[in-house]
């Protein structure tokens, strides 16, 4: 039924557009596993259970660091059974987690269900869309990347300010089960209805280059086969860990940059109202991504784009240590936020144009343990500075080191892809 929705659809319009549409609803839907959506709720569980924030920030840090590891299984299912059967089922746990999470009660459920948003919502539902993009686009790979992040994009601007009026309006427990029904209700239909793995398997190719005929089908997948590497292929090359180990880096600083936004702030002088009104502009430059990404990436190479991602980051963040006003704060989001939404793109069009699309899900399944791990320990390294010598800046300058490692790395990224 899908495929002859598909077919019949493909004759007015590239069926890959609904594929991406698809795509940034997982990107929405995962939000009950991101940070965003969950610290909406530490709070109540503070108050409920009377644990100190340590247990519960604890909790959170040991429960993201095990489902990174886990992302590995996720990729390999997704190579074994396919994107539809493994967003679908995707949908259905996490529709379960948020149920079970609104049950929670005591310290081992709490672990529990951190764990489980975390596995499948931050993971999961994030690691597939990205496999299942580049598989209908190639041309137009970078376009398709930055408009399938406005799932995000969306999920930063609104799902906090969700949660706060669900929390204050039903209470933290129903707040969670009016999420369970959205994703049961609304997102694991839409998969289940509209997701095609591959354009082959219905006769297409990529950005709807030509129509395949039957016995063309088996070749051109055997083709994909042959240009992709495995993941064990994949680990042997040096890309493989530079590309992984610079998404480590970004995650890293990042993540210890939002933990300690609010502190950070104030040792610039600026309030802790004025500094959350600055923290939500970081999603905003997102939305001019799709403007520029096509133009960029056929301008330039992506290890290069990389490369002045890291630079003007890194730049940034230097910035960001001589800055002590609001508007200085302010532009410092919004310069961090566009390079950021533009290093997801530039680094989904690596994975795919190095390593291809046939093993894509394993891949990418690897990779996701990179940007976990430099999650996990991202508020570390401004806490210890903190702590040791009450300011943030030692930690900031090591940061800018770290960004120029990078920098060296991408630089030295060559194309591995095999001679078909």
């Amino acid at each position: 039924m899908t495929r002859r929705f598909a077919l019949k659809i493909n004759q007015h319009f590239y069926y890959g557009w609904i594929i991406l549409l698809v795509s940034a609803l997982s990107a929405y839907f995962a939000s009950p596993g991101q940070t965003y959506a969950i610290s909406a709720f530490i709070d109540s569980y503070i108050l409920e259970f009377n644990y100190s924030r340590t247990v519960i920030s604890g909790l959170f840090s040991g429960a993201t660091m095990l489902s990174g590891f886990l992302m590995i299984l996720v990729g390999k299912s997704v190579d074994r059974f396919g994107q539809r059967k493994a967003m679908v089922t995707a949908g259905l746990l996490l529709f379960l987690a948020t149920l079970f999470s609104s049950y929670t009660a005591g310290i081992t459920m709490i672990f529990i269900s951190f764990f489980l948003l975390r596995f499948l919502g931050q993971g999961a539902l994030t690691l597939i869309p990205n496999s299942l993009v580049p598989q209908w686009f190639e041309e137009k790979r970078a376009l398709a990347f930055s408009l399938m992040s406005f799932g995000i994009i969306l999920g930063n601007l609104s799902v906090p300010i969700l949660n706060t009026f669900l929390i204050e309006s039903l209470g933290w427990s129903a707040a969670w089960r009016v999420w369970s029904l959205a994703i049961l209700l609304i997102f694991v239909p839409l998969a289940a209805f509209f997701v095609i793995d591959k354009p082959e398997a219905i006769g297409l190719l990529p950005d709807n280059a030509k129509a395949l005929e039957a016995h063309e089908v088996a070749s051109e997948f055997e083709k994909m086969k042959r240009a992709s590497f495995t993941l064990s292929q994949a680990v042997r090359i040096k890309e493989f860990w530079f590309i992984g180990t610079i998404s480590a880096i970004i995650s890293l600083v990042t993540t210890g940059i939002m933990f300690h936004f609010y502190s950070l702030m104030g040792t610039k002088g600026i309030a802790p109202t004025t500094s959350s009104m600055i923290f939500g502009l970081i999603a905003l430059p997102g939305f001019t991504i799709p403007l520029v990404a096509n133009t960029i990436t056929r301008r330039f190479l992506p290890k290069h784009i990389l490369f002045f991602i890291l630079f003007f980051m890194a730049a940034d963040l230097m910035y960001l240590i001589l800055l002590d006003s609001t508007p200085g704060a302010t532009l410092f989001v919004l310069i961090y936020g566009f390079f950021l939404s533009l290093q997801n793109t530039a680094i989904g069009l690596l994975w795919a144009k190095y390593f291809g699309r046939f093993y894509l899900g394993s891949i990418l399944g690897a990779a996701t343990v990179f940007i976990v791990m430099g999650s996990s320990f991202g508020p570390v390294p401004l806490g210890l500075s903190y702590d040791m010598t009450g300011s943030y800046t030692t930690a900031l300058w090591v940061s800018v080191v770290v960004m120029i490692v990078g920098m060296g790395m991408a630089l030295s990224l060559k194309d591995p892809h095999r001679k078909i």
